[in-house]
């Protein structure tokens, strides 16, 4: 137990202490993964032990792990180990990799015997997670049951407990096994391929009459999966069989299906067939959906909400795609089809439109809580002032200027205000940064972040950080920001809900390879910090879903194309998370992006994030003011990524001591007015 839990007290070893002060001390130098900081003093306890020869100092021990590891992923022999680095304090993590690599490349009775012995003597770390379900998996395709069940008890992940399934299936362990796999087999996503010798099993036993089959297809329907559900319907023939097949039909190919739908009434469909084909097409193609509601209404076997969901989808998809029937839409729509979505989006439409008046209508009616967000606290502001005057909006304007965020900025440079960022400074606890720093589990942590193994080091942050309070959180931010473990710090920070730490959150780490990517691309090192921060978090490593890596988020075939045109060496993937590598190409790429869209912040930001296929297709007819084109913009991950980046880039400006820039300067690139419109 910790002090912190007020628990009476915590045992800390000597050695683990010694680390602590070590490692607090130590940061490599400036320009590196790991930016150089201000130590905190060295514990006394250090001092005890300062007779540590040079070979178990922090830079030789974590060399000496970091090559070791690159033998067990290149699956090369290994070396004999040095005493130093059997005593390191995350040992345990490479003898985790070779026992892992073993596993993949020559499983059995001996090996599993050592795996067995290293995670009883584990329980619960962090080090033994990946291992463990490895070597589960591993037992579970051997078929090696009676270890495998004995072991898998407390599983959650899906392919293990499939697994279990199948296991209790081929040892005979029935007892509760039909109930368990219903379970599983009812979940409306595809499960992994252990399960299914157990659902074999179920329909064999009579466990899976038609209508559950009709029930799962059903719930599969609703999330889009038409392939699978398909699948399911397989070999069922009934006439509802034949209904969720139809219906698998419209959300496969929904115009045409739907044009079929609305030539021939008498055809039966299932209602949410019908509402998620018209989604679908709203989405995909407004104006046909538009098209095809009168007729689809027209049907006789829809009930009065079916029918406002109808209009209901086709209005959304309408103010997606910034149609000009949009607001017309909406306002022929039933109350009850009214949501939050709706709320928002016929505002939308109407600042769109440039309908001010029917915007201030529809304020009024939104709820309480929604209409007092700065967003559309911002905009009934600004339909204030084009309706009623500047005046009018003067003492809301002002409210909102005091804010640090996007719309607070957009406020202040209505009325000519400076930007408030209300910063305050966290004051330090030094006596429990020391204590924090000297649990294993943050030991462990700053040496794995040190070696480049940031996953296992936020597992084993994890382990202590869910024990702290908000204000214990703040000094935890404050040790990793010293360890130079800005996205931990950034986390950390956003968990306390400490944001007023304007500095903390926002560090400048890489600035001499910021400063390069700058020169090179012509792009403000600002911008680019803020492009860091929002894209990885300044998280040299990050992988996301579509593959892009790196600081800057580029995926390979993106880093390629950036290459070529910029005349650089053709990266290879791995590459991408070289920060050298990885900022010039960001930078070159958000350089093209602003070429293309004429030196426009807004539109170019979008187009880092969703594409420029998409920005293509939302870049405005008209001449428009960038507040409303952003506000329109259809995707919310985008909106939101456009207007962080912008608050990222007036907060670096502020860290650096200049005056920030003004958004209305930024978003009306590359014709500025004098002074900004009200």
């Amino acid at each position: 137990m910790r002090p912190w839990l007020q628990s009476g007290g915590a045992s800390v070893s000597a050695l683990c202490i010694a680390f602590a002060a070590a490692l607090s001390a130590a940061v490599p130098a400036a320009d590196g993964h790991r930016p150089t900081v201000e130590a905190p003093p060295a514990d006394a306890a250090f001092a005890a032990d300062s007779s540590a020869s040079s070979d178990t100092s922090e830079s030789s021990l974590r060399r000496a792990f970091t090559a070791a590891l690159a033998l067990v992923r290149a699956h090369q022999p290994d070396l004999p180990d040095p005493p130093a680095l059997q005593s390191y304090v995350i040992y345990d993590y490479l003898i985790a990799a070779r026992l892992r690599r073993d596993l993949a490349a020559a499983p059995g009775e001996d090996l599993d015997v050592r795996i067995e012995a290293f995670l009883q003597a584990r329980t619960g770390l962090p080090v033994t997670v990946d291992l463990r379900r490895e070597w589960l998996a591993s037992l579970a395709e051997r078929a090696r049951w009676d270890s495998f069940l004995r072991l898998s008890i407390d599983v959650t992940d899906p392919l293990l407990v499939c697994y279990r399934l199948a296991g209790r299936l081929a040892t005979g362990a029935k007892a509760d096994l039909a109930a368990d796999a219903l379970a599983r087999w009812q979940l409306p996503q595809r499960q992994p391929r252990p399960c299914e010798a157990v659902f074999a099993w179920l329909r064999a036993e009579g466990q899976l009459p038609p209508e559950r089959v009709e029930e799962r297809a059903r719930a599969v329907l609703a999330t889009n999966d038409a392939p699978f559900a398909l699948e399911i319907l397989a070999d069922l023939a009934t006439d509802r069989a034949a209904q969720l097949r139809y219906w698998a039909q419209i959300l496969l190919a929904p115009k045409p299906t739907l044009l079929a739908l609305a030539a021939t009434p008498q055809v039966a469909v299932e209602p949410d067939a019908l509402l998620g084909g018209v989604e679908l097409l709203a989405r995909r193609d407004a104006e046909s959906a538009r098209s095809l509601l009168p007729r689809l209404l027209a049907r006789p076997d829809l009930t009065p909400i079916v029918r406002a969901r109808l209009q209901r989808a086709v209005a959304l998809g309408g103010a997606y795609a910034r149609a000009p029937w949009a607001s017309d839409a909406f306002r022929h729509l039933p109350p009850d089809a009214v949501d939050d979505a709706v709320h928002e989006w016929r505002i939308r439409t109407a600042l769109w439109a440039g309908d001010y008046r029917q915007a201030l209508k529809w304020m009024k009616q939104m709820p309480a809580g929604l209409a007092a967000t700065p967003r559309w606290r911002y905009w009934h502001a600004r339909a204030t002032a084009v309706v009623a005057g500047p005046k009018a909006a003067a003492a809301e304007y002002a409210v909102l200027a005091a804010l640090r965020d996007y719309y607070g900025y957009l406020a202040a440079d209505r009325t000519g205000r400076p930007y408030r960022l209300n910063a305050q400074a966290t004051a330090e606890n030094p006596d429990f940064q020391a204590t924090l720093a000297a649990e294993p589990a943050l030991i462990r942590a700053r040496e794995l972040y040190a070696c480049d193994q940031t996953a296992a080091a936020t597992a084993e942050w994890g382990t202590i950080a869910n024990g702290l309070s908000k204000e214990q959180r703040v000094q935890a931010a404050l040790v990793a920001t010293r360890w130079g473990w800005y996205a931990q710090a950034a986390m950390s920070l956003a968990q306390a809900g400490q944001l007023d730490d304007v500095r903390l959150r926002y560090p400048r780490p890489y600035e001499a390879a910021v400063g390069r990517a700058s020169a090179l691309a012509r792009v403000p090192e600002d911008w680019i910090f803020a492009l860091m921060r929002e894209e990885s978090l300044y998280r040299h490593d990050a992988v996301s879903p579509a593959n892009a890596r790196g600081l800057m988020q580029l995926e390979p075939a993106t880093a390629v194309t950036v290459a070529r045109r910029w005349h650089r060496p053709l990266p290879l993937p791995e590459a991408l998370f070289d920060p050298d590598v990885n900022l010039p190409l960001g930078s070159a790429h958000l350089r093209d992006l602003l070429d293309r869209y004429d030196g426009r912040l807004d539109l170019a930001l979008a187009a880092y994030n969703a594409g420029a296929g998409a920005v293509d297709r939302w870049a405005p007819p008209r001449p428009t003011d960038a507040d409303v084109w952003i506000e329109n913009i259809p995707y919310g991950e985008t909106r939101g990524y456009v207007q962080h980046v912008l608050e990222h880039v007036v907060a670096f400006a502020w860290t650096r001591g200049v005056e920030p820039p003004r958004l209305a300067t930024l978003l009306c690139a590359p014709h500025c007015p004098s002074t900004p419109a009200r």
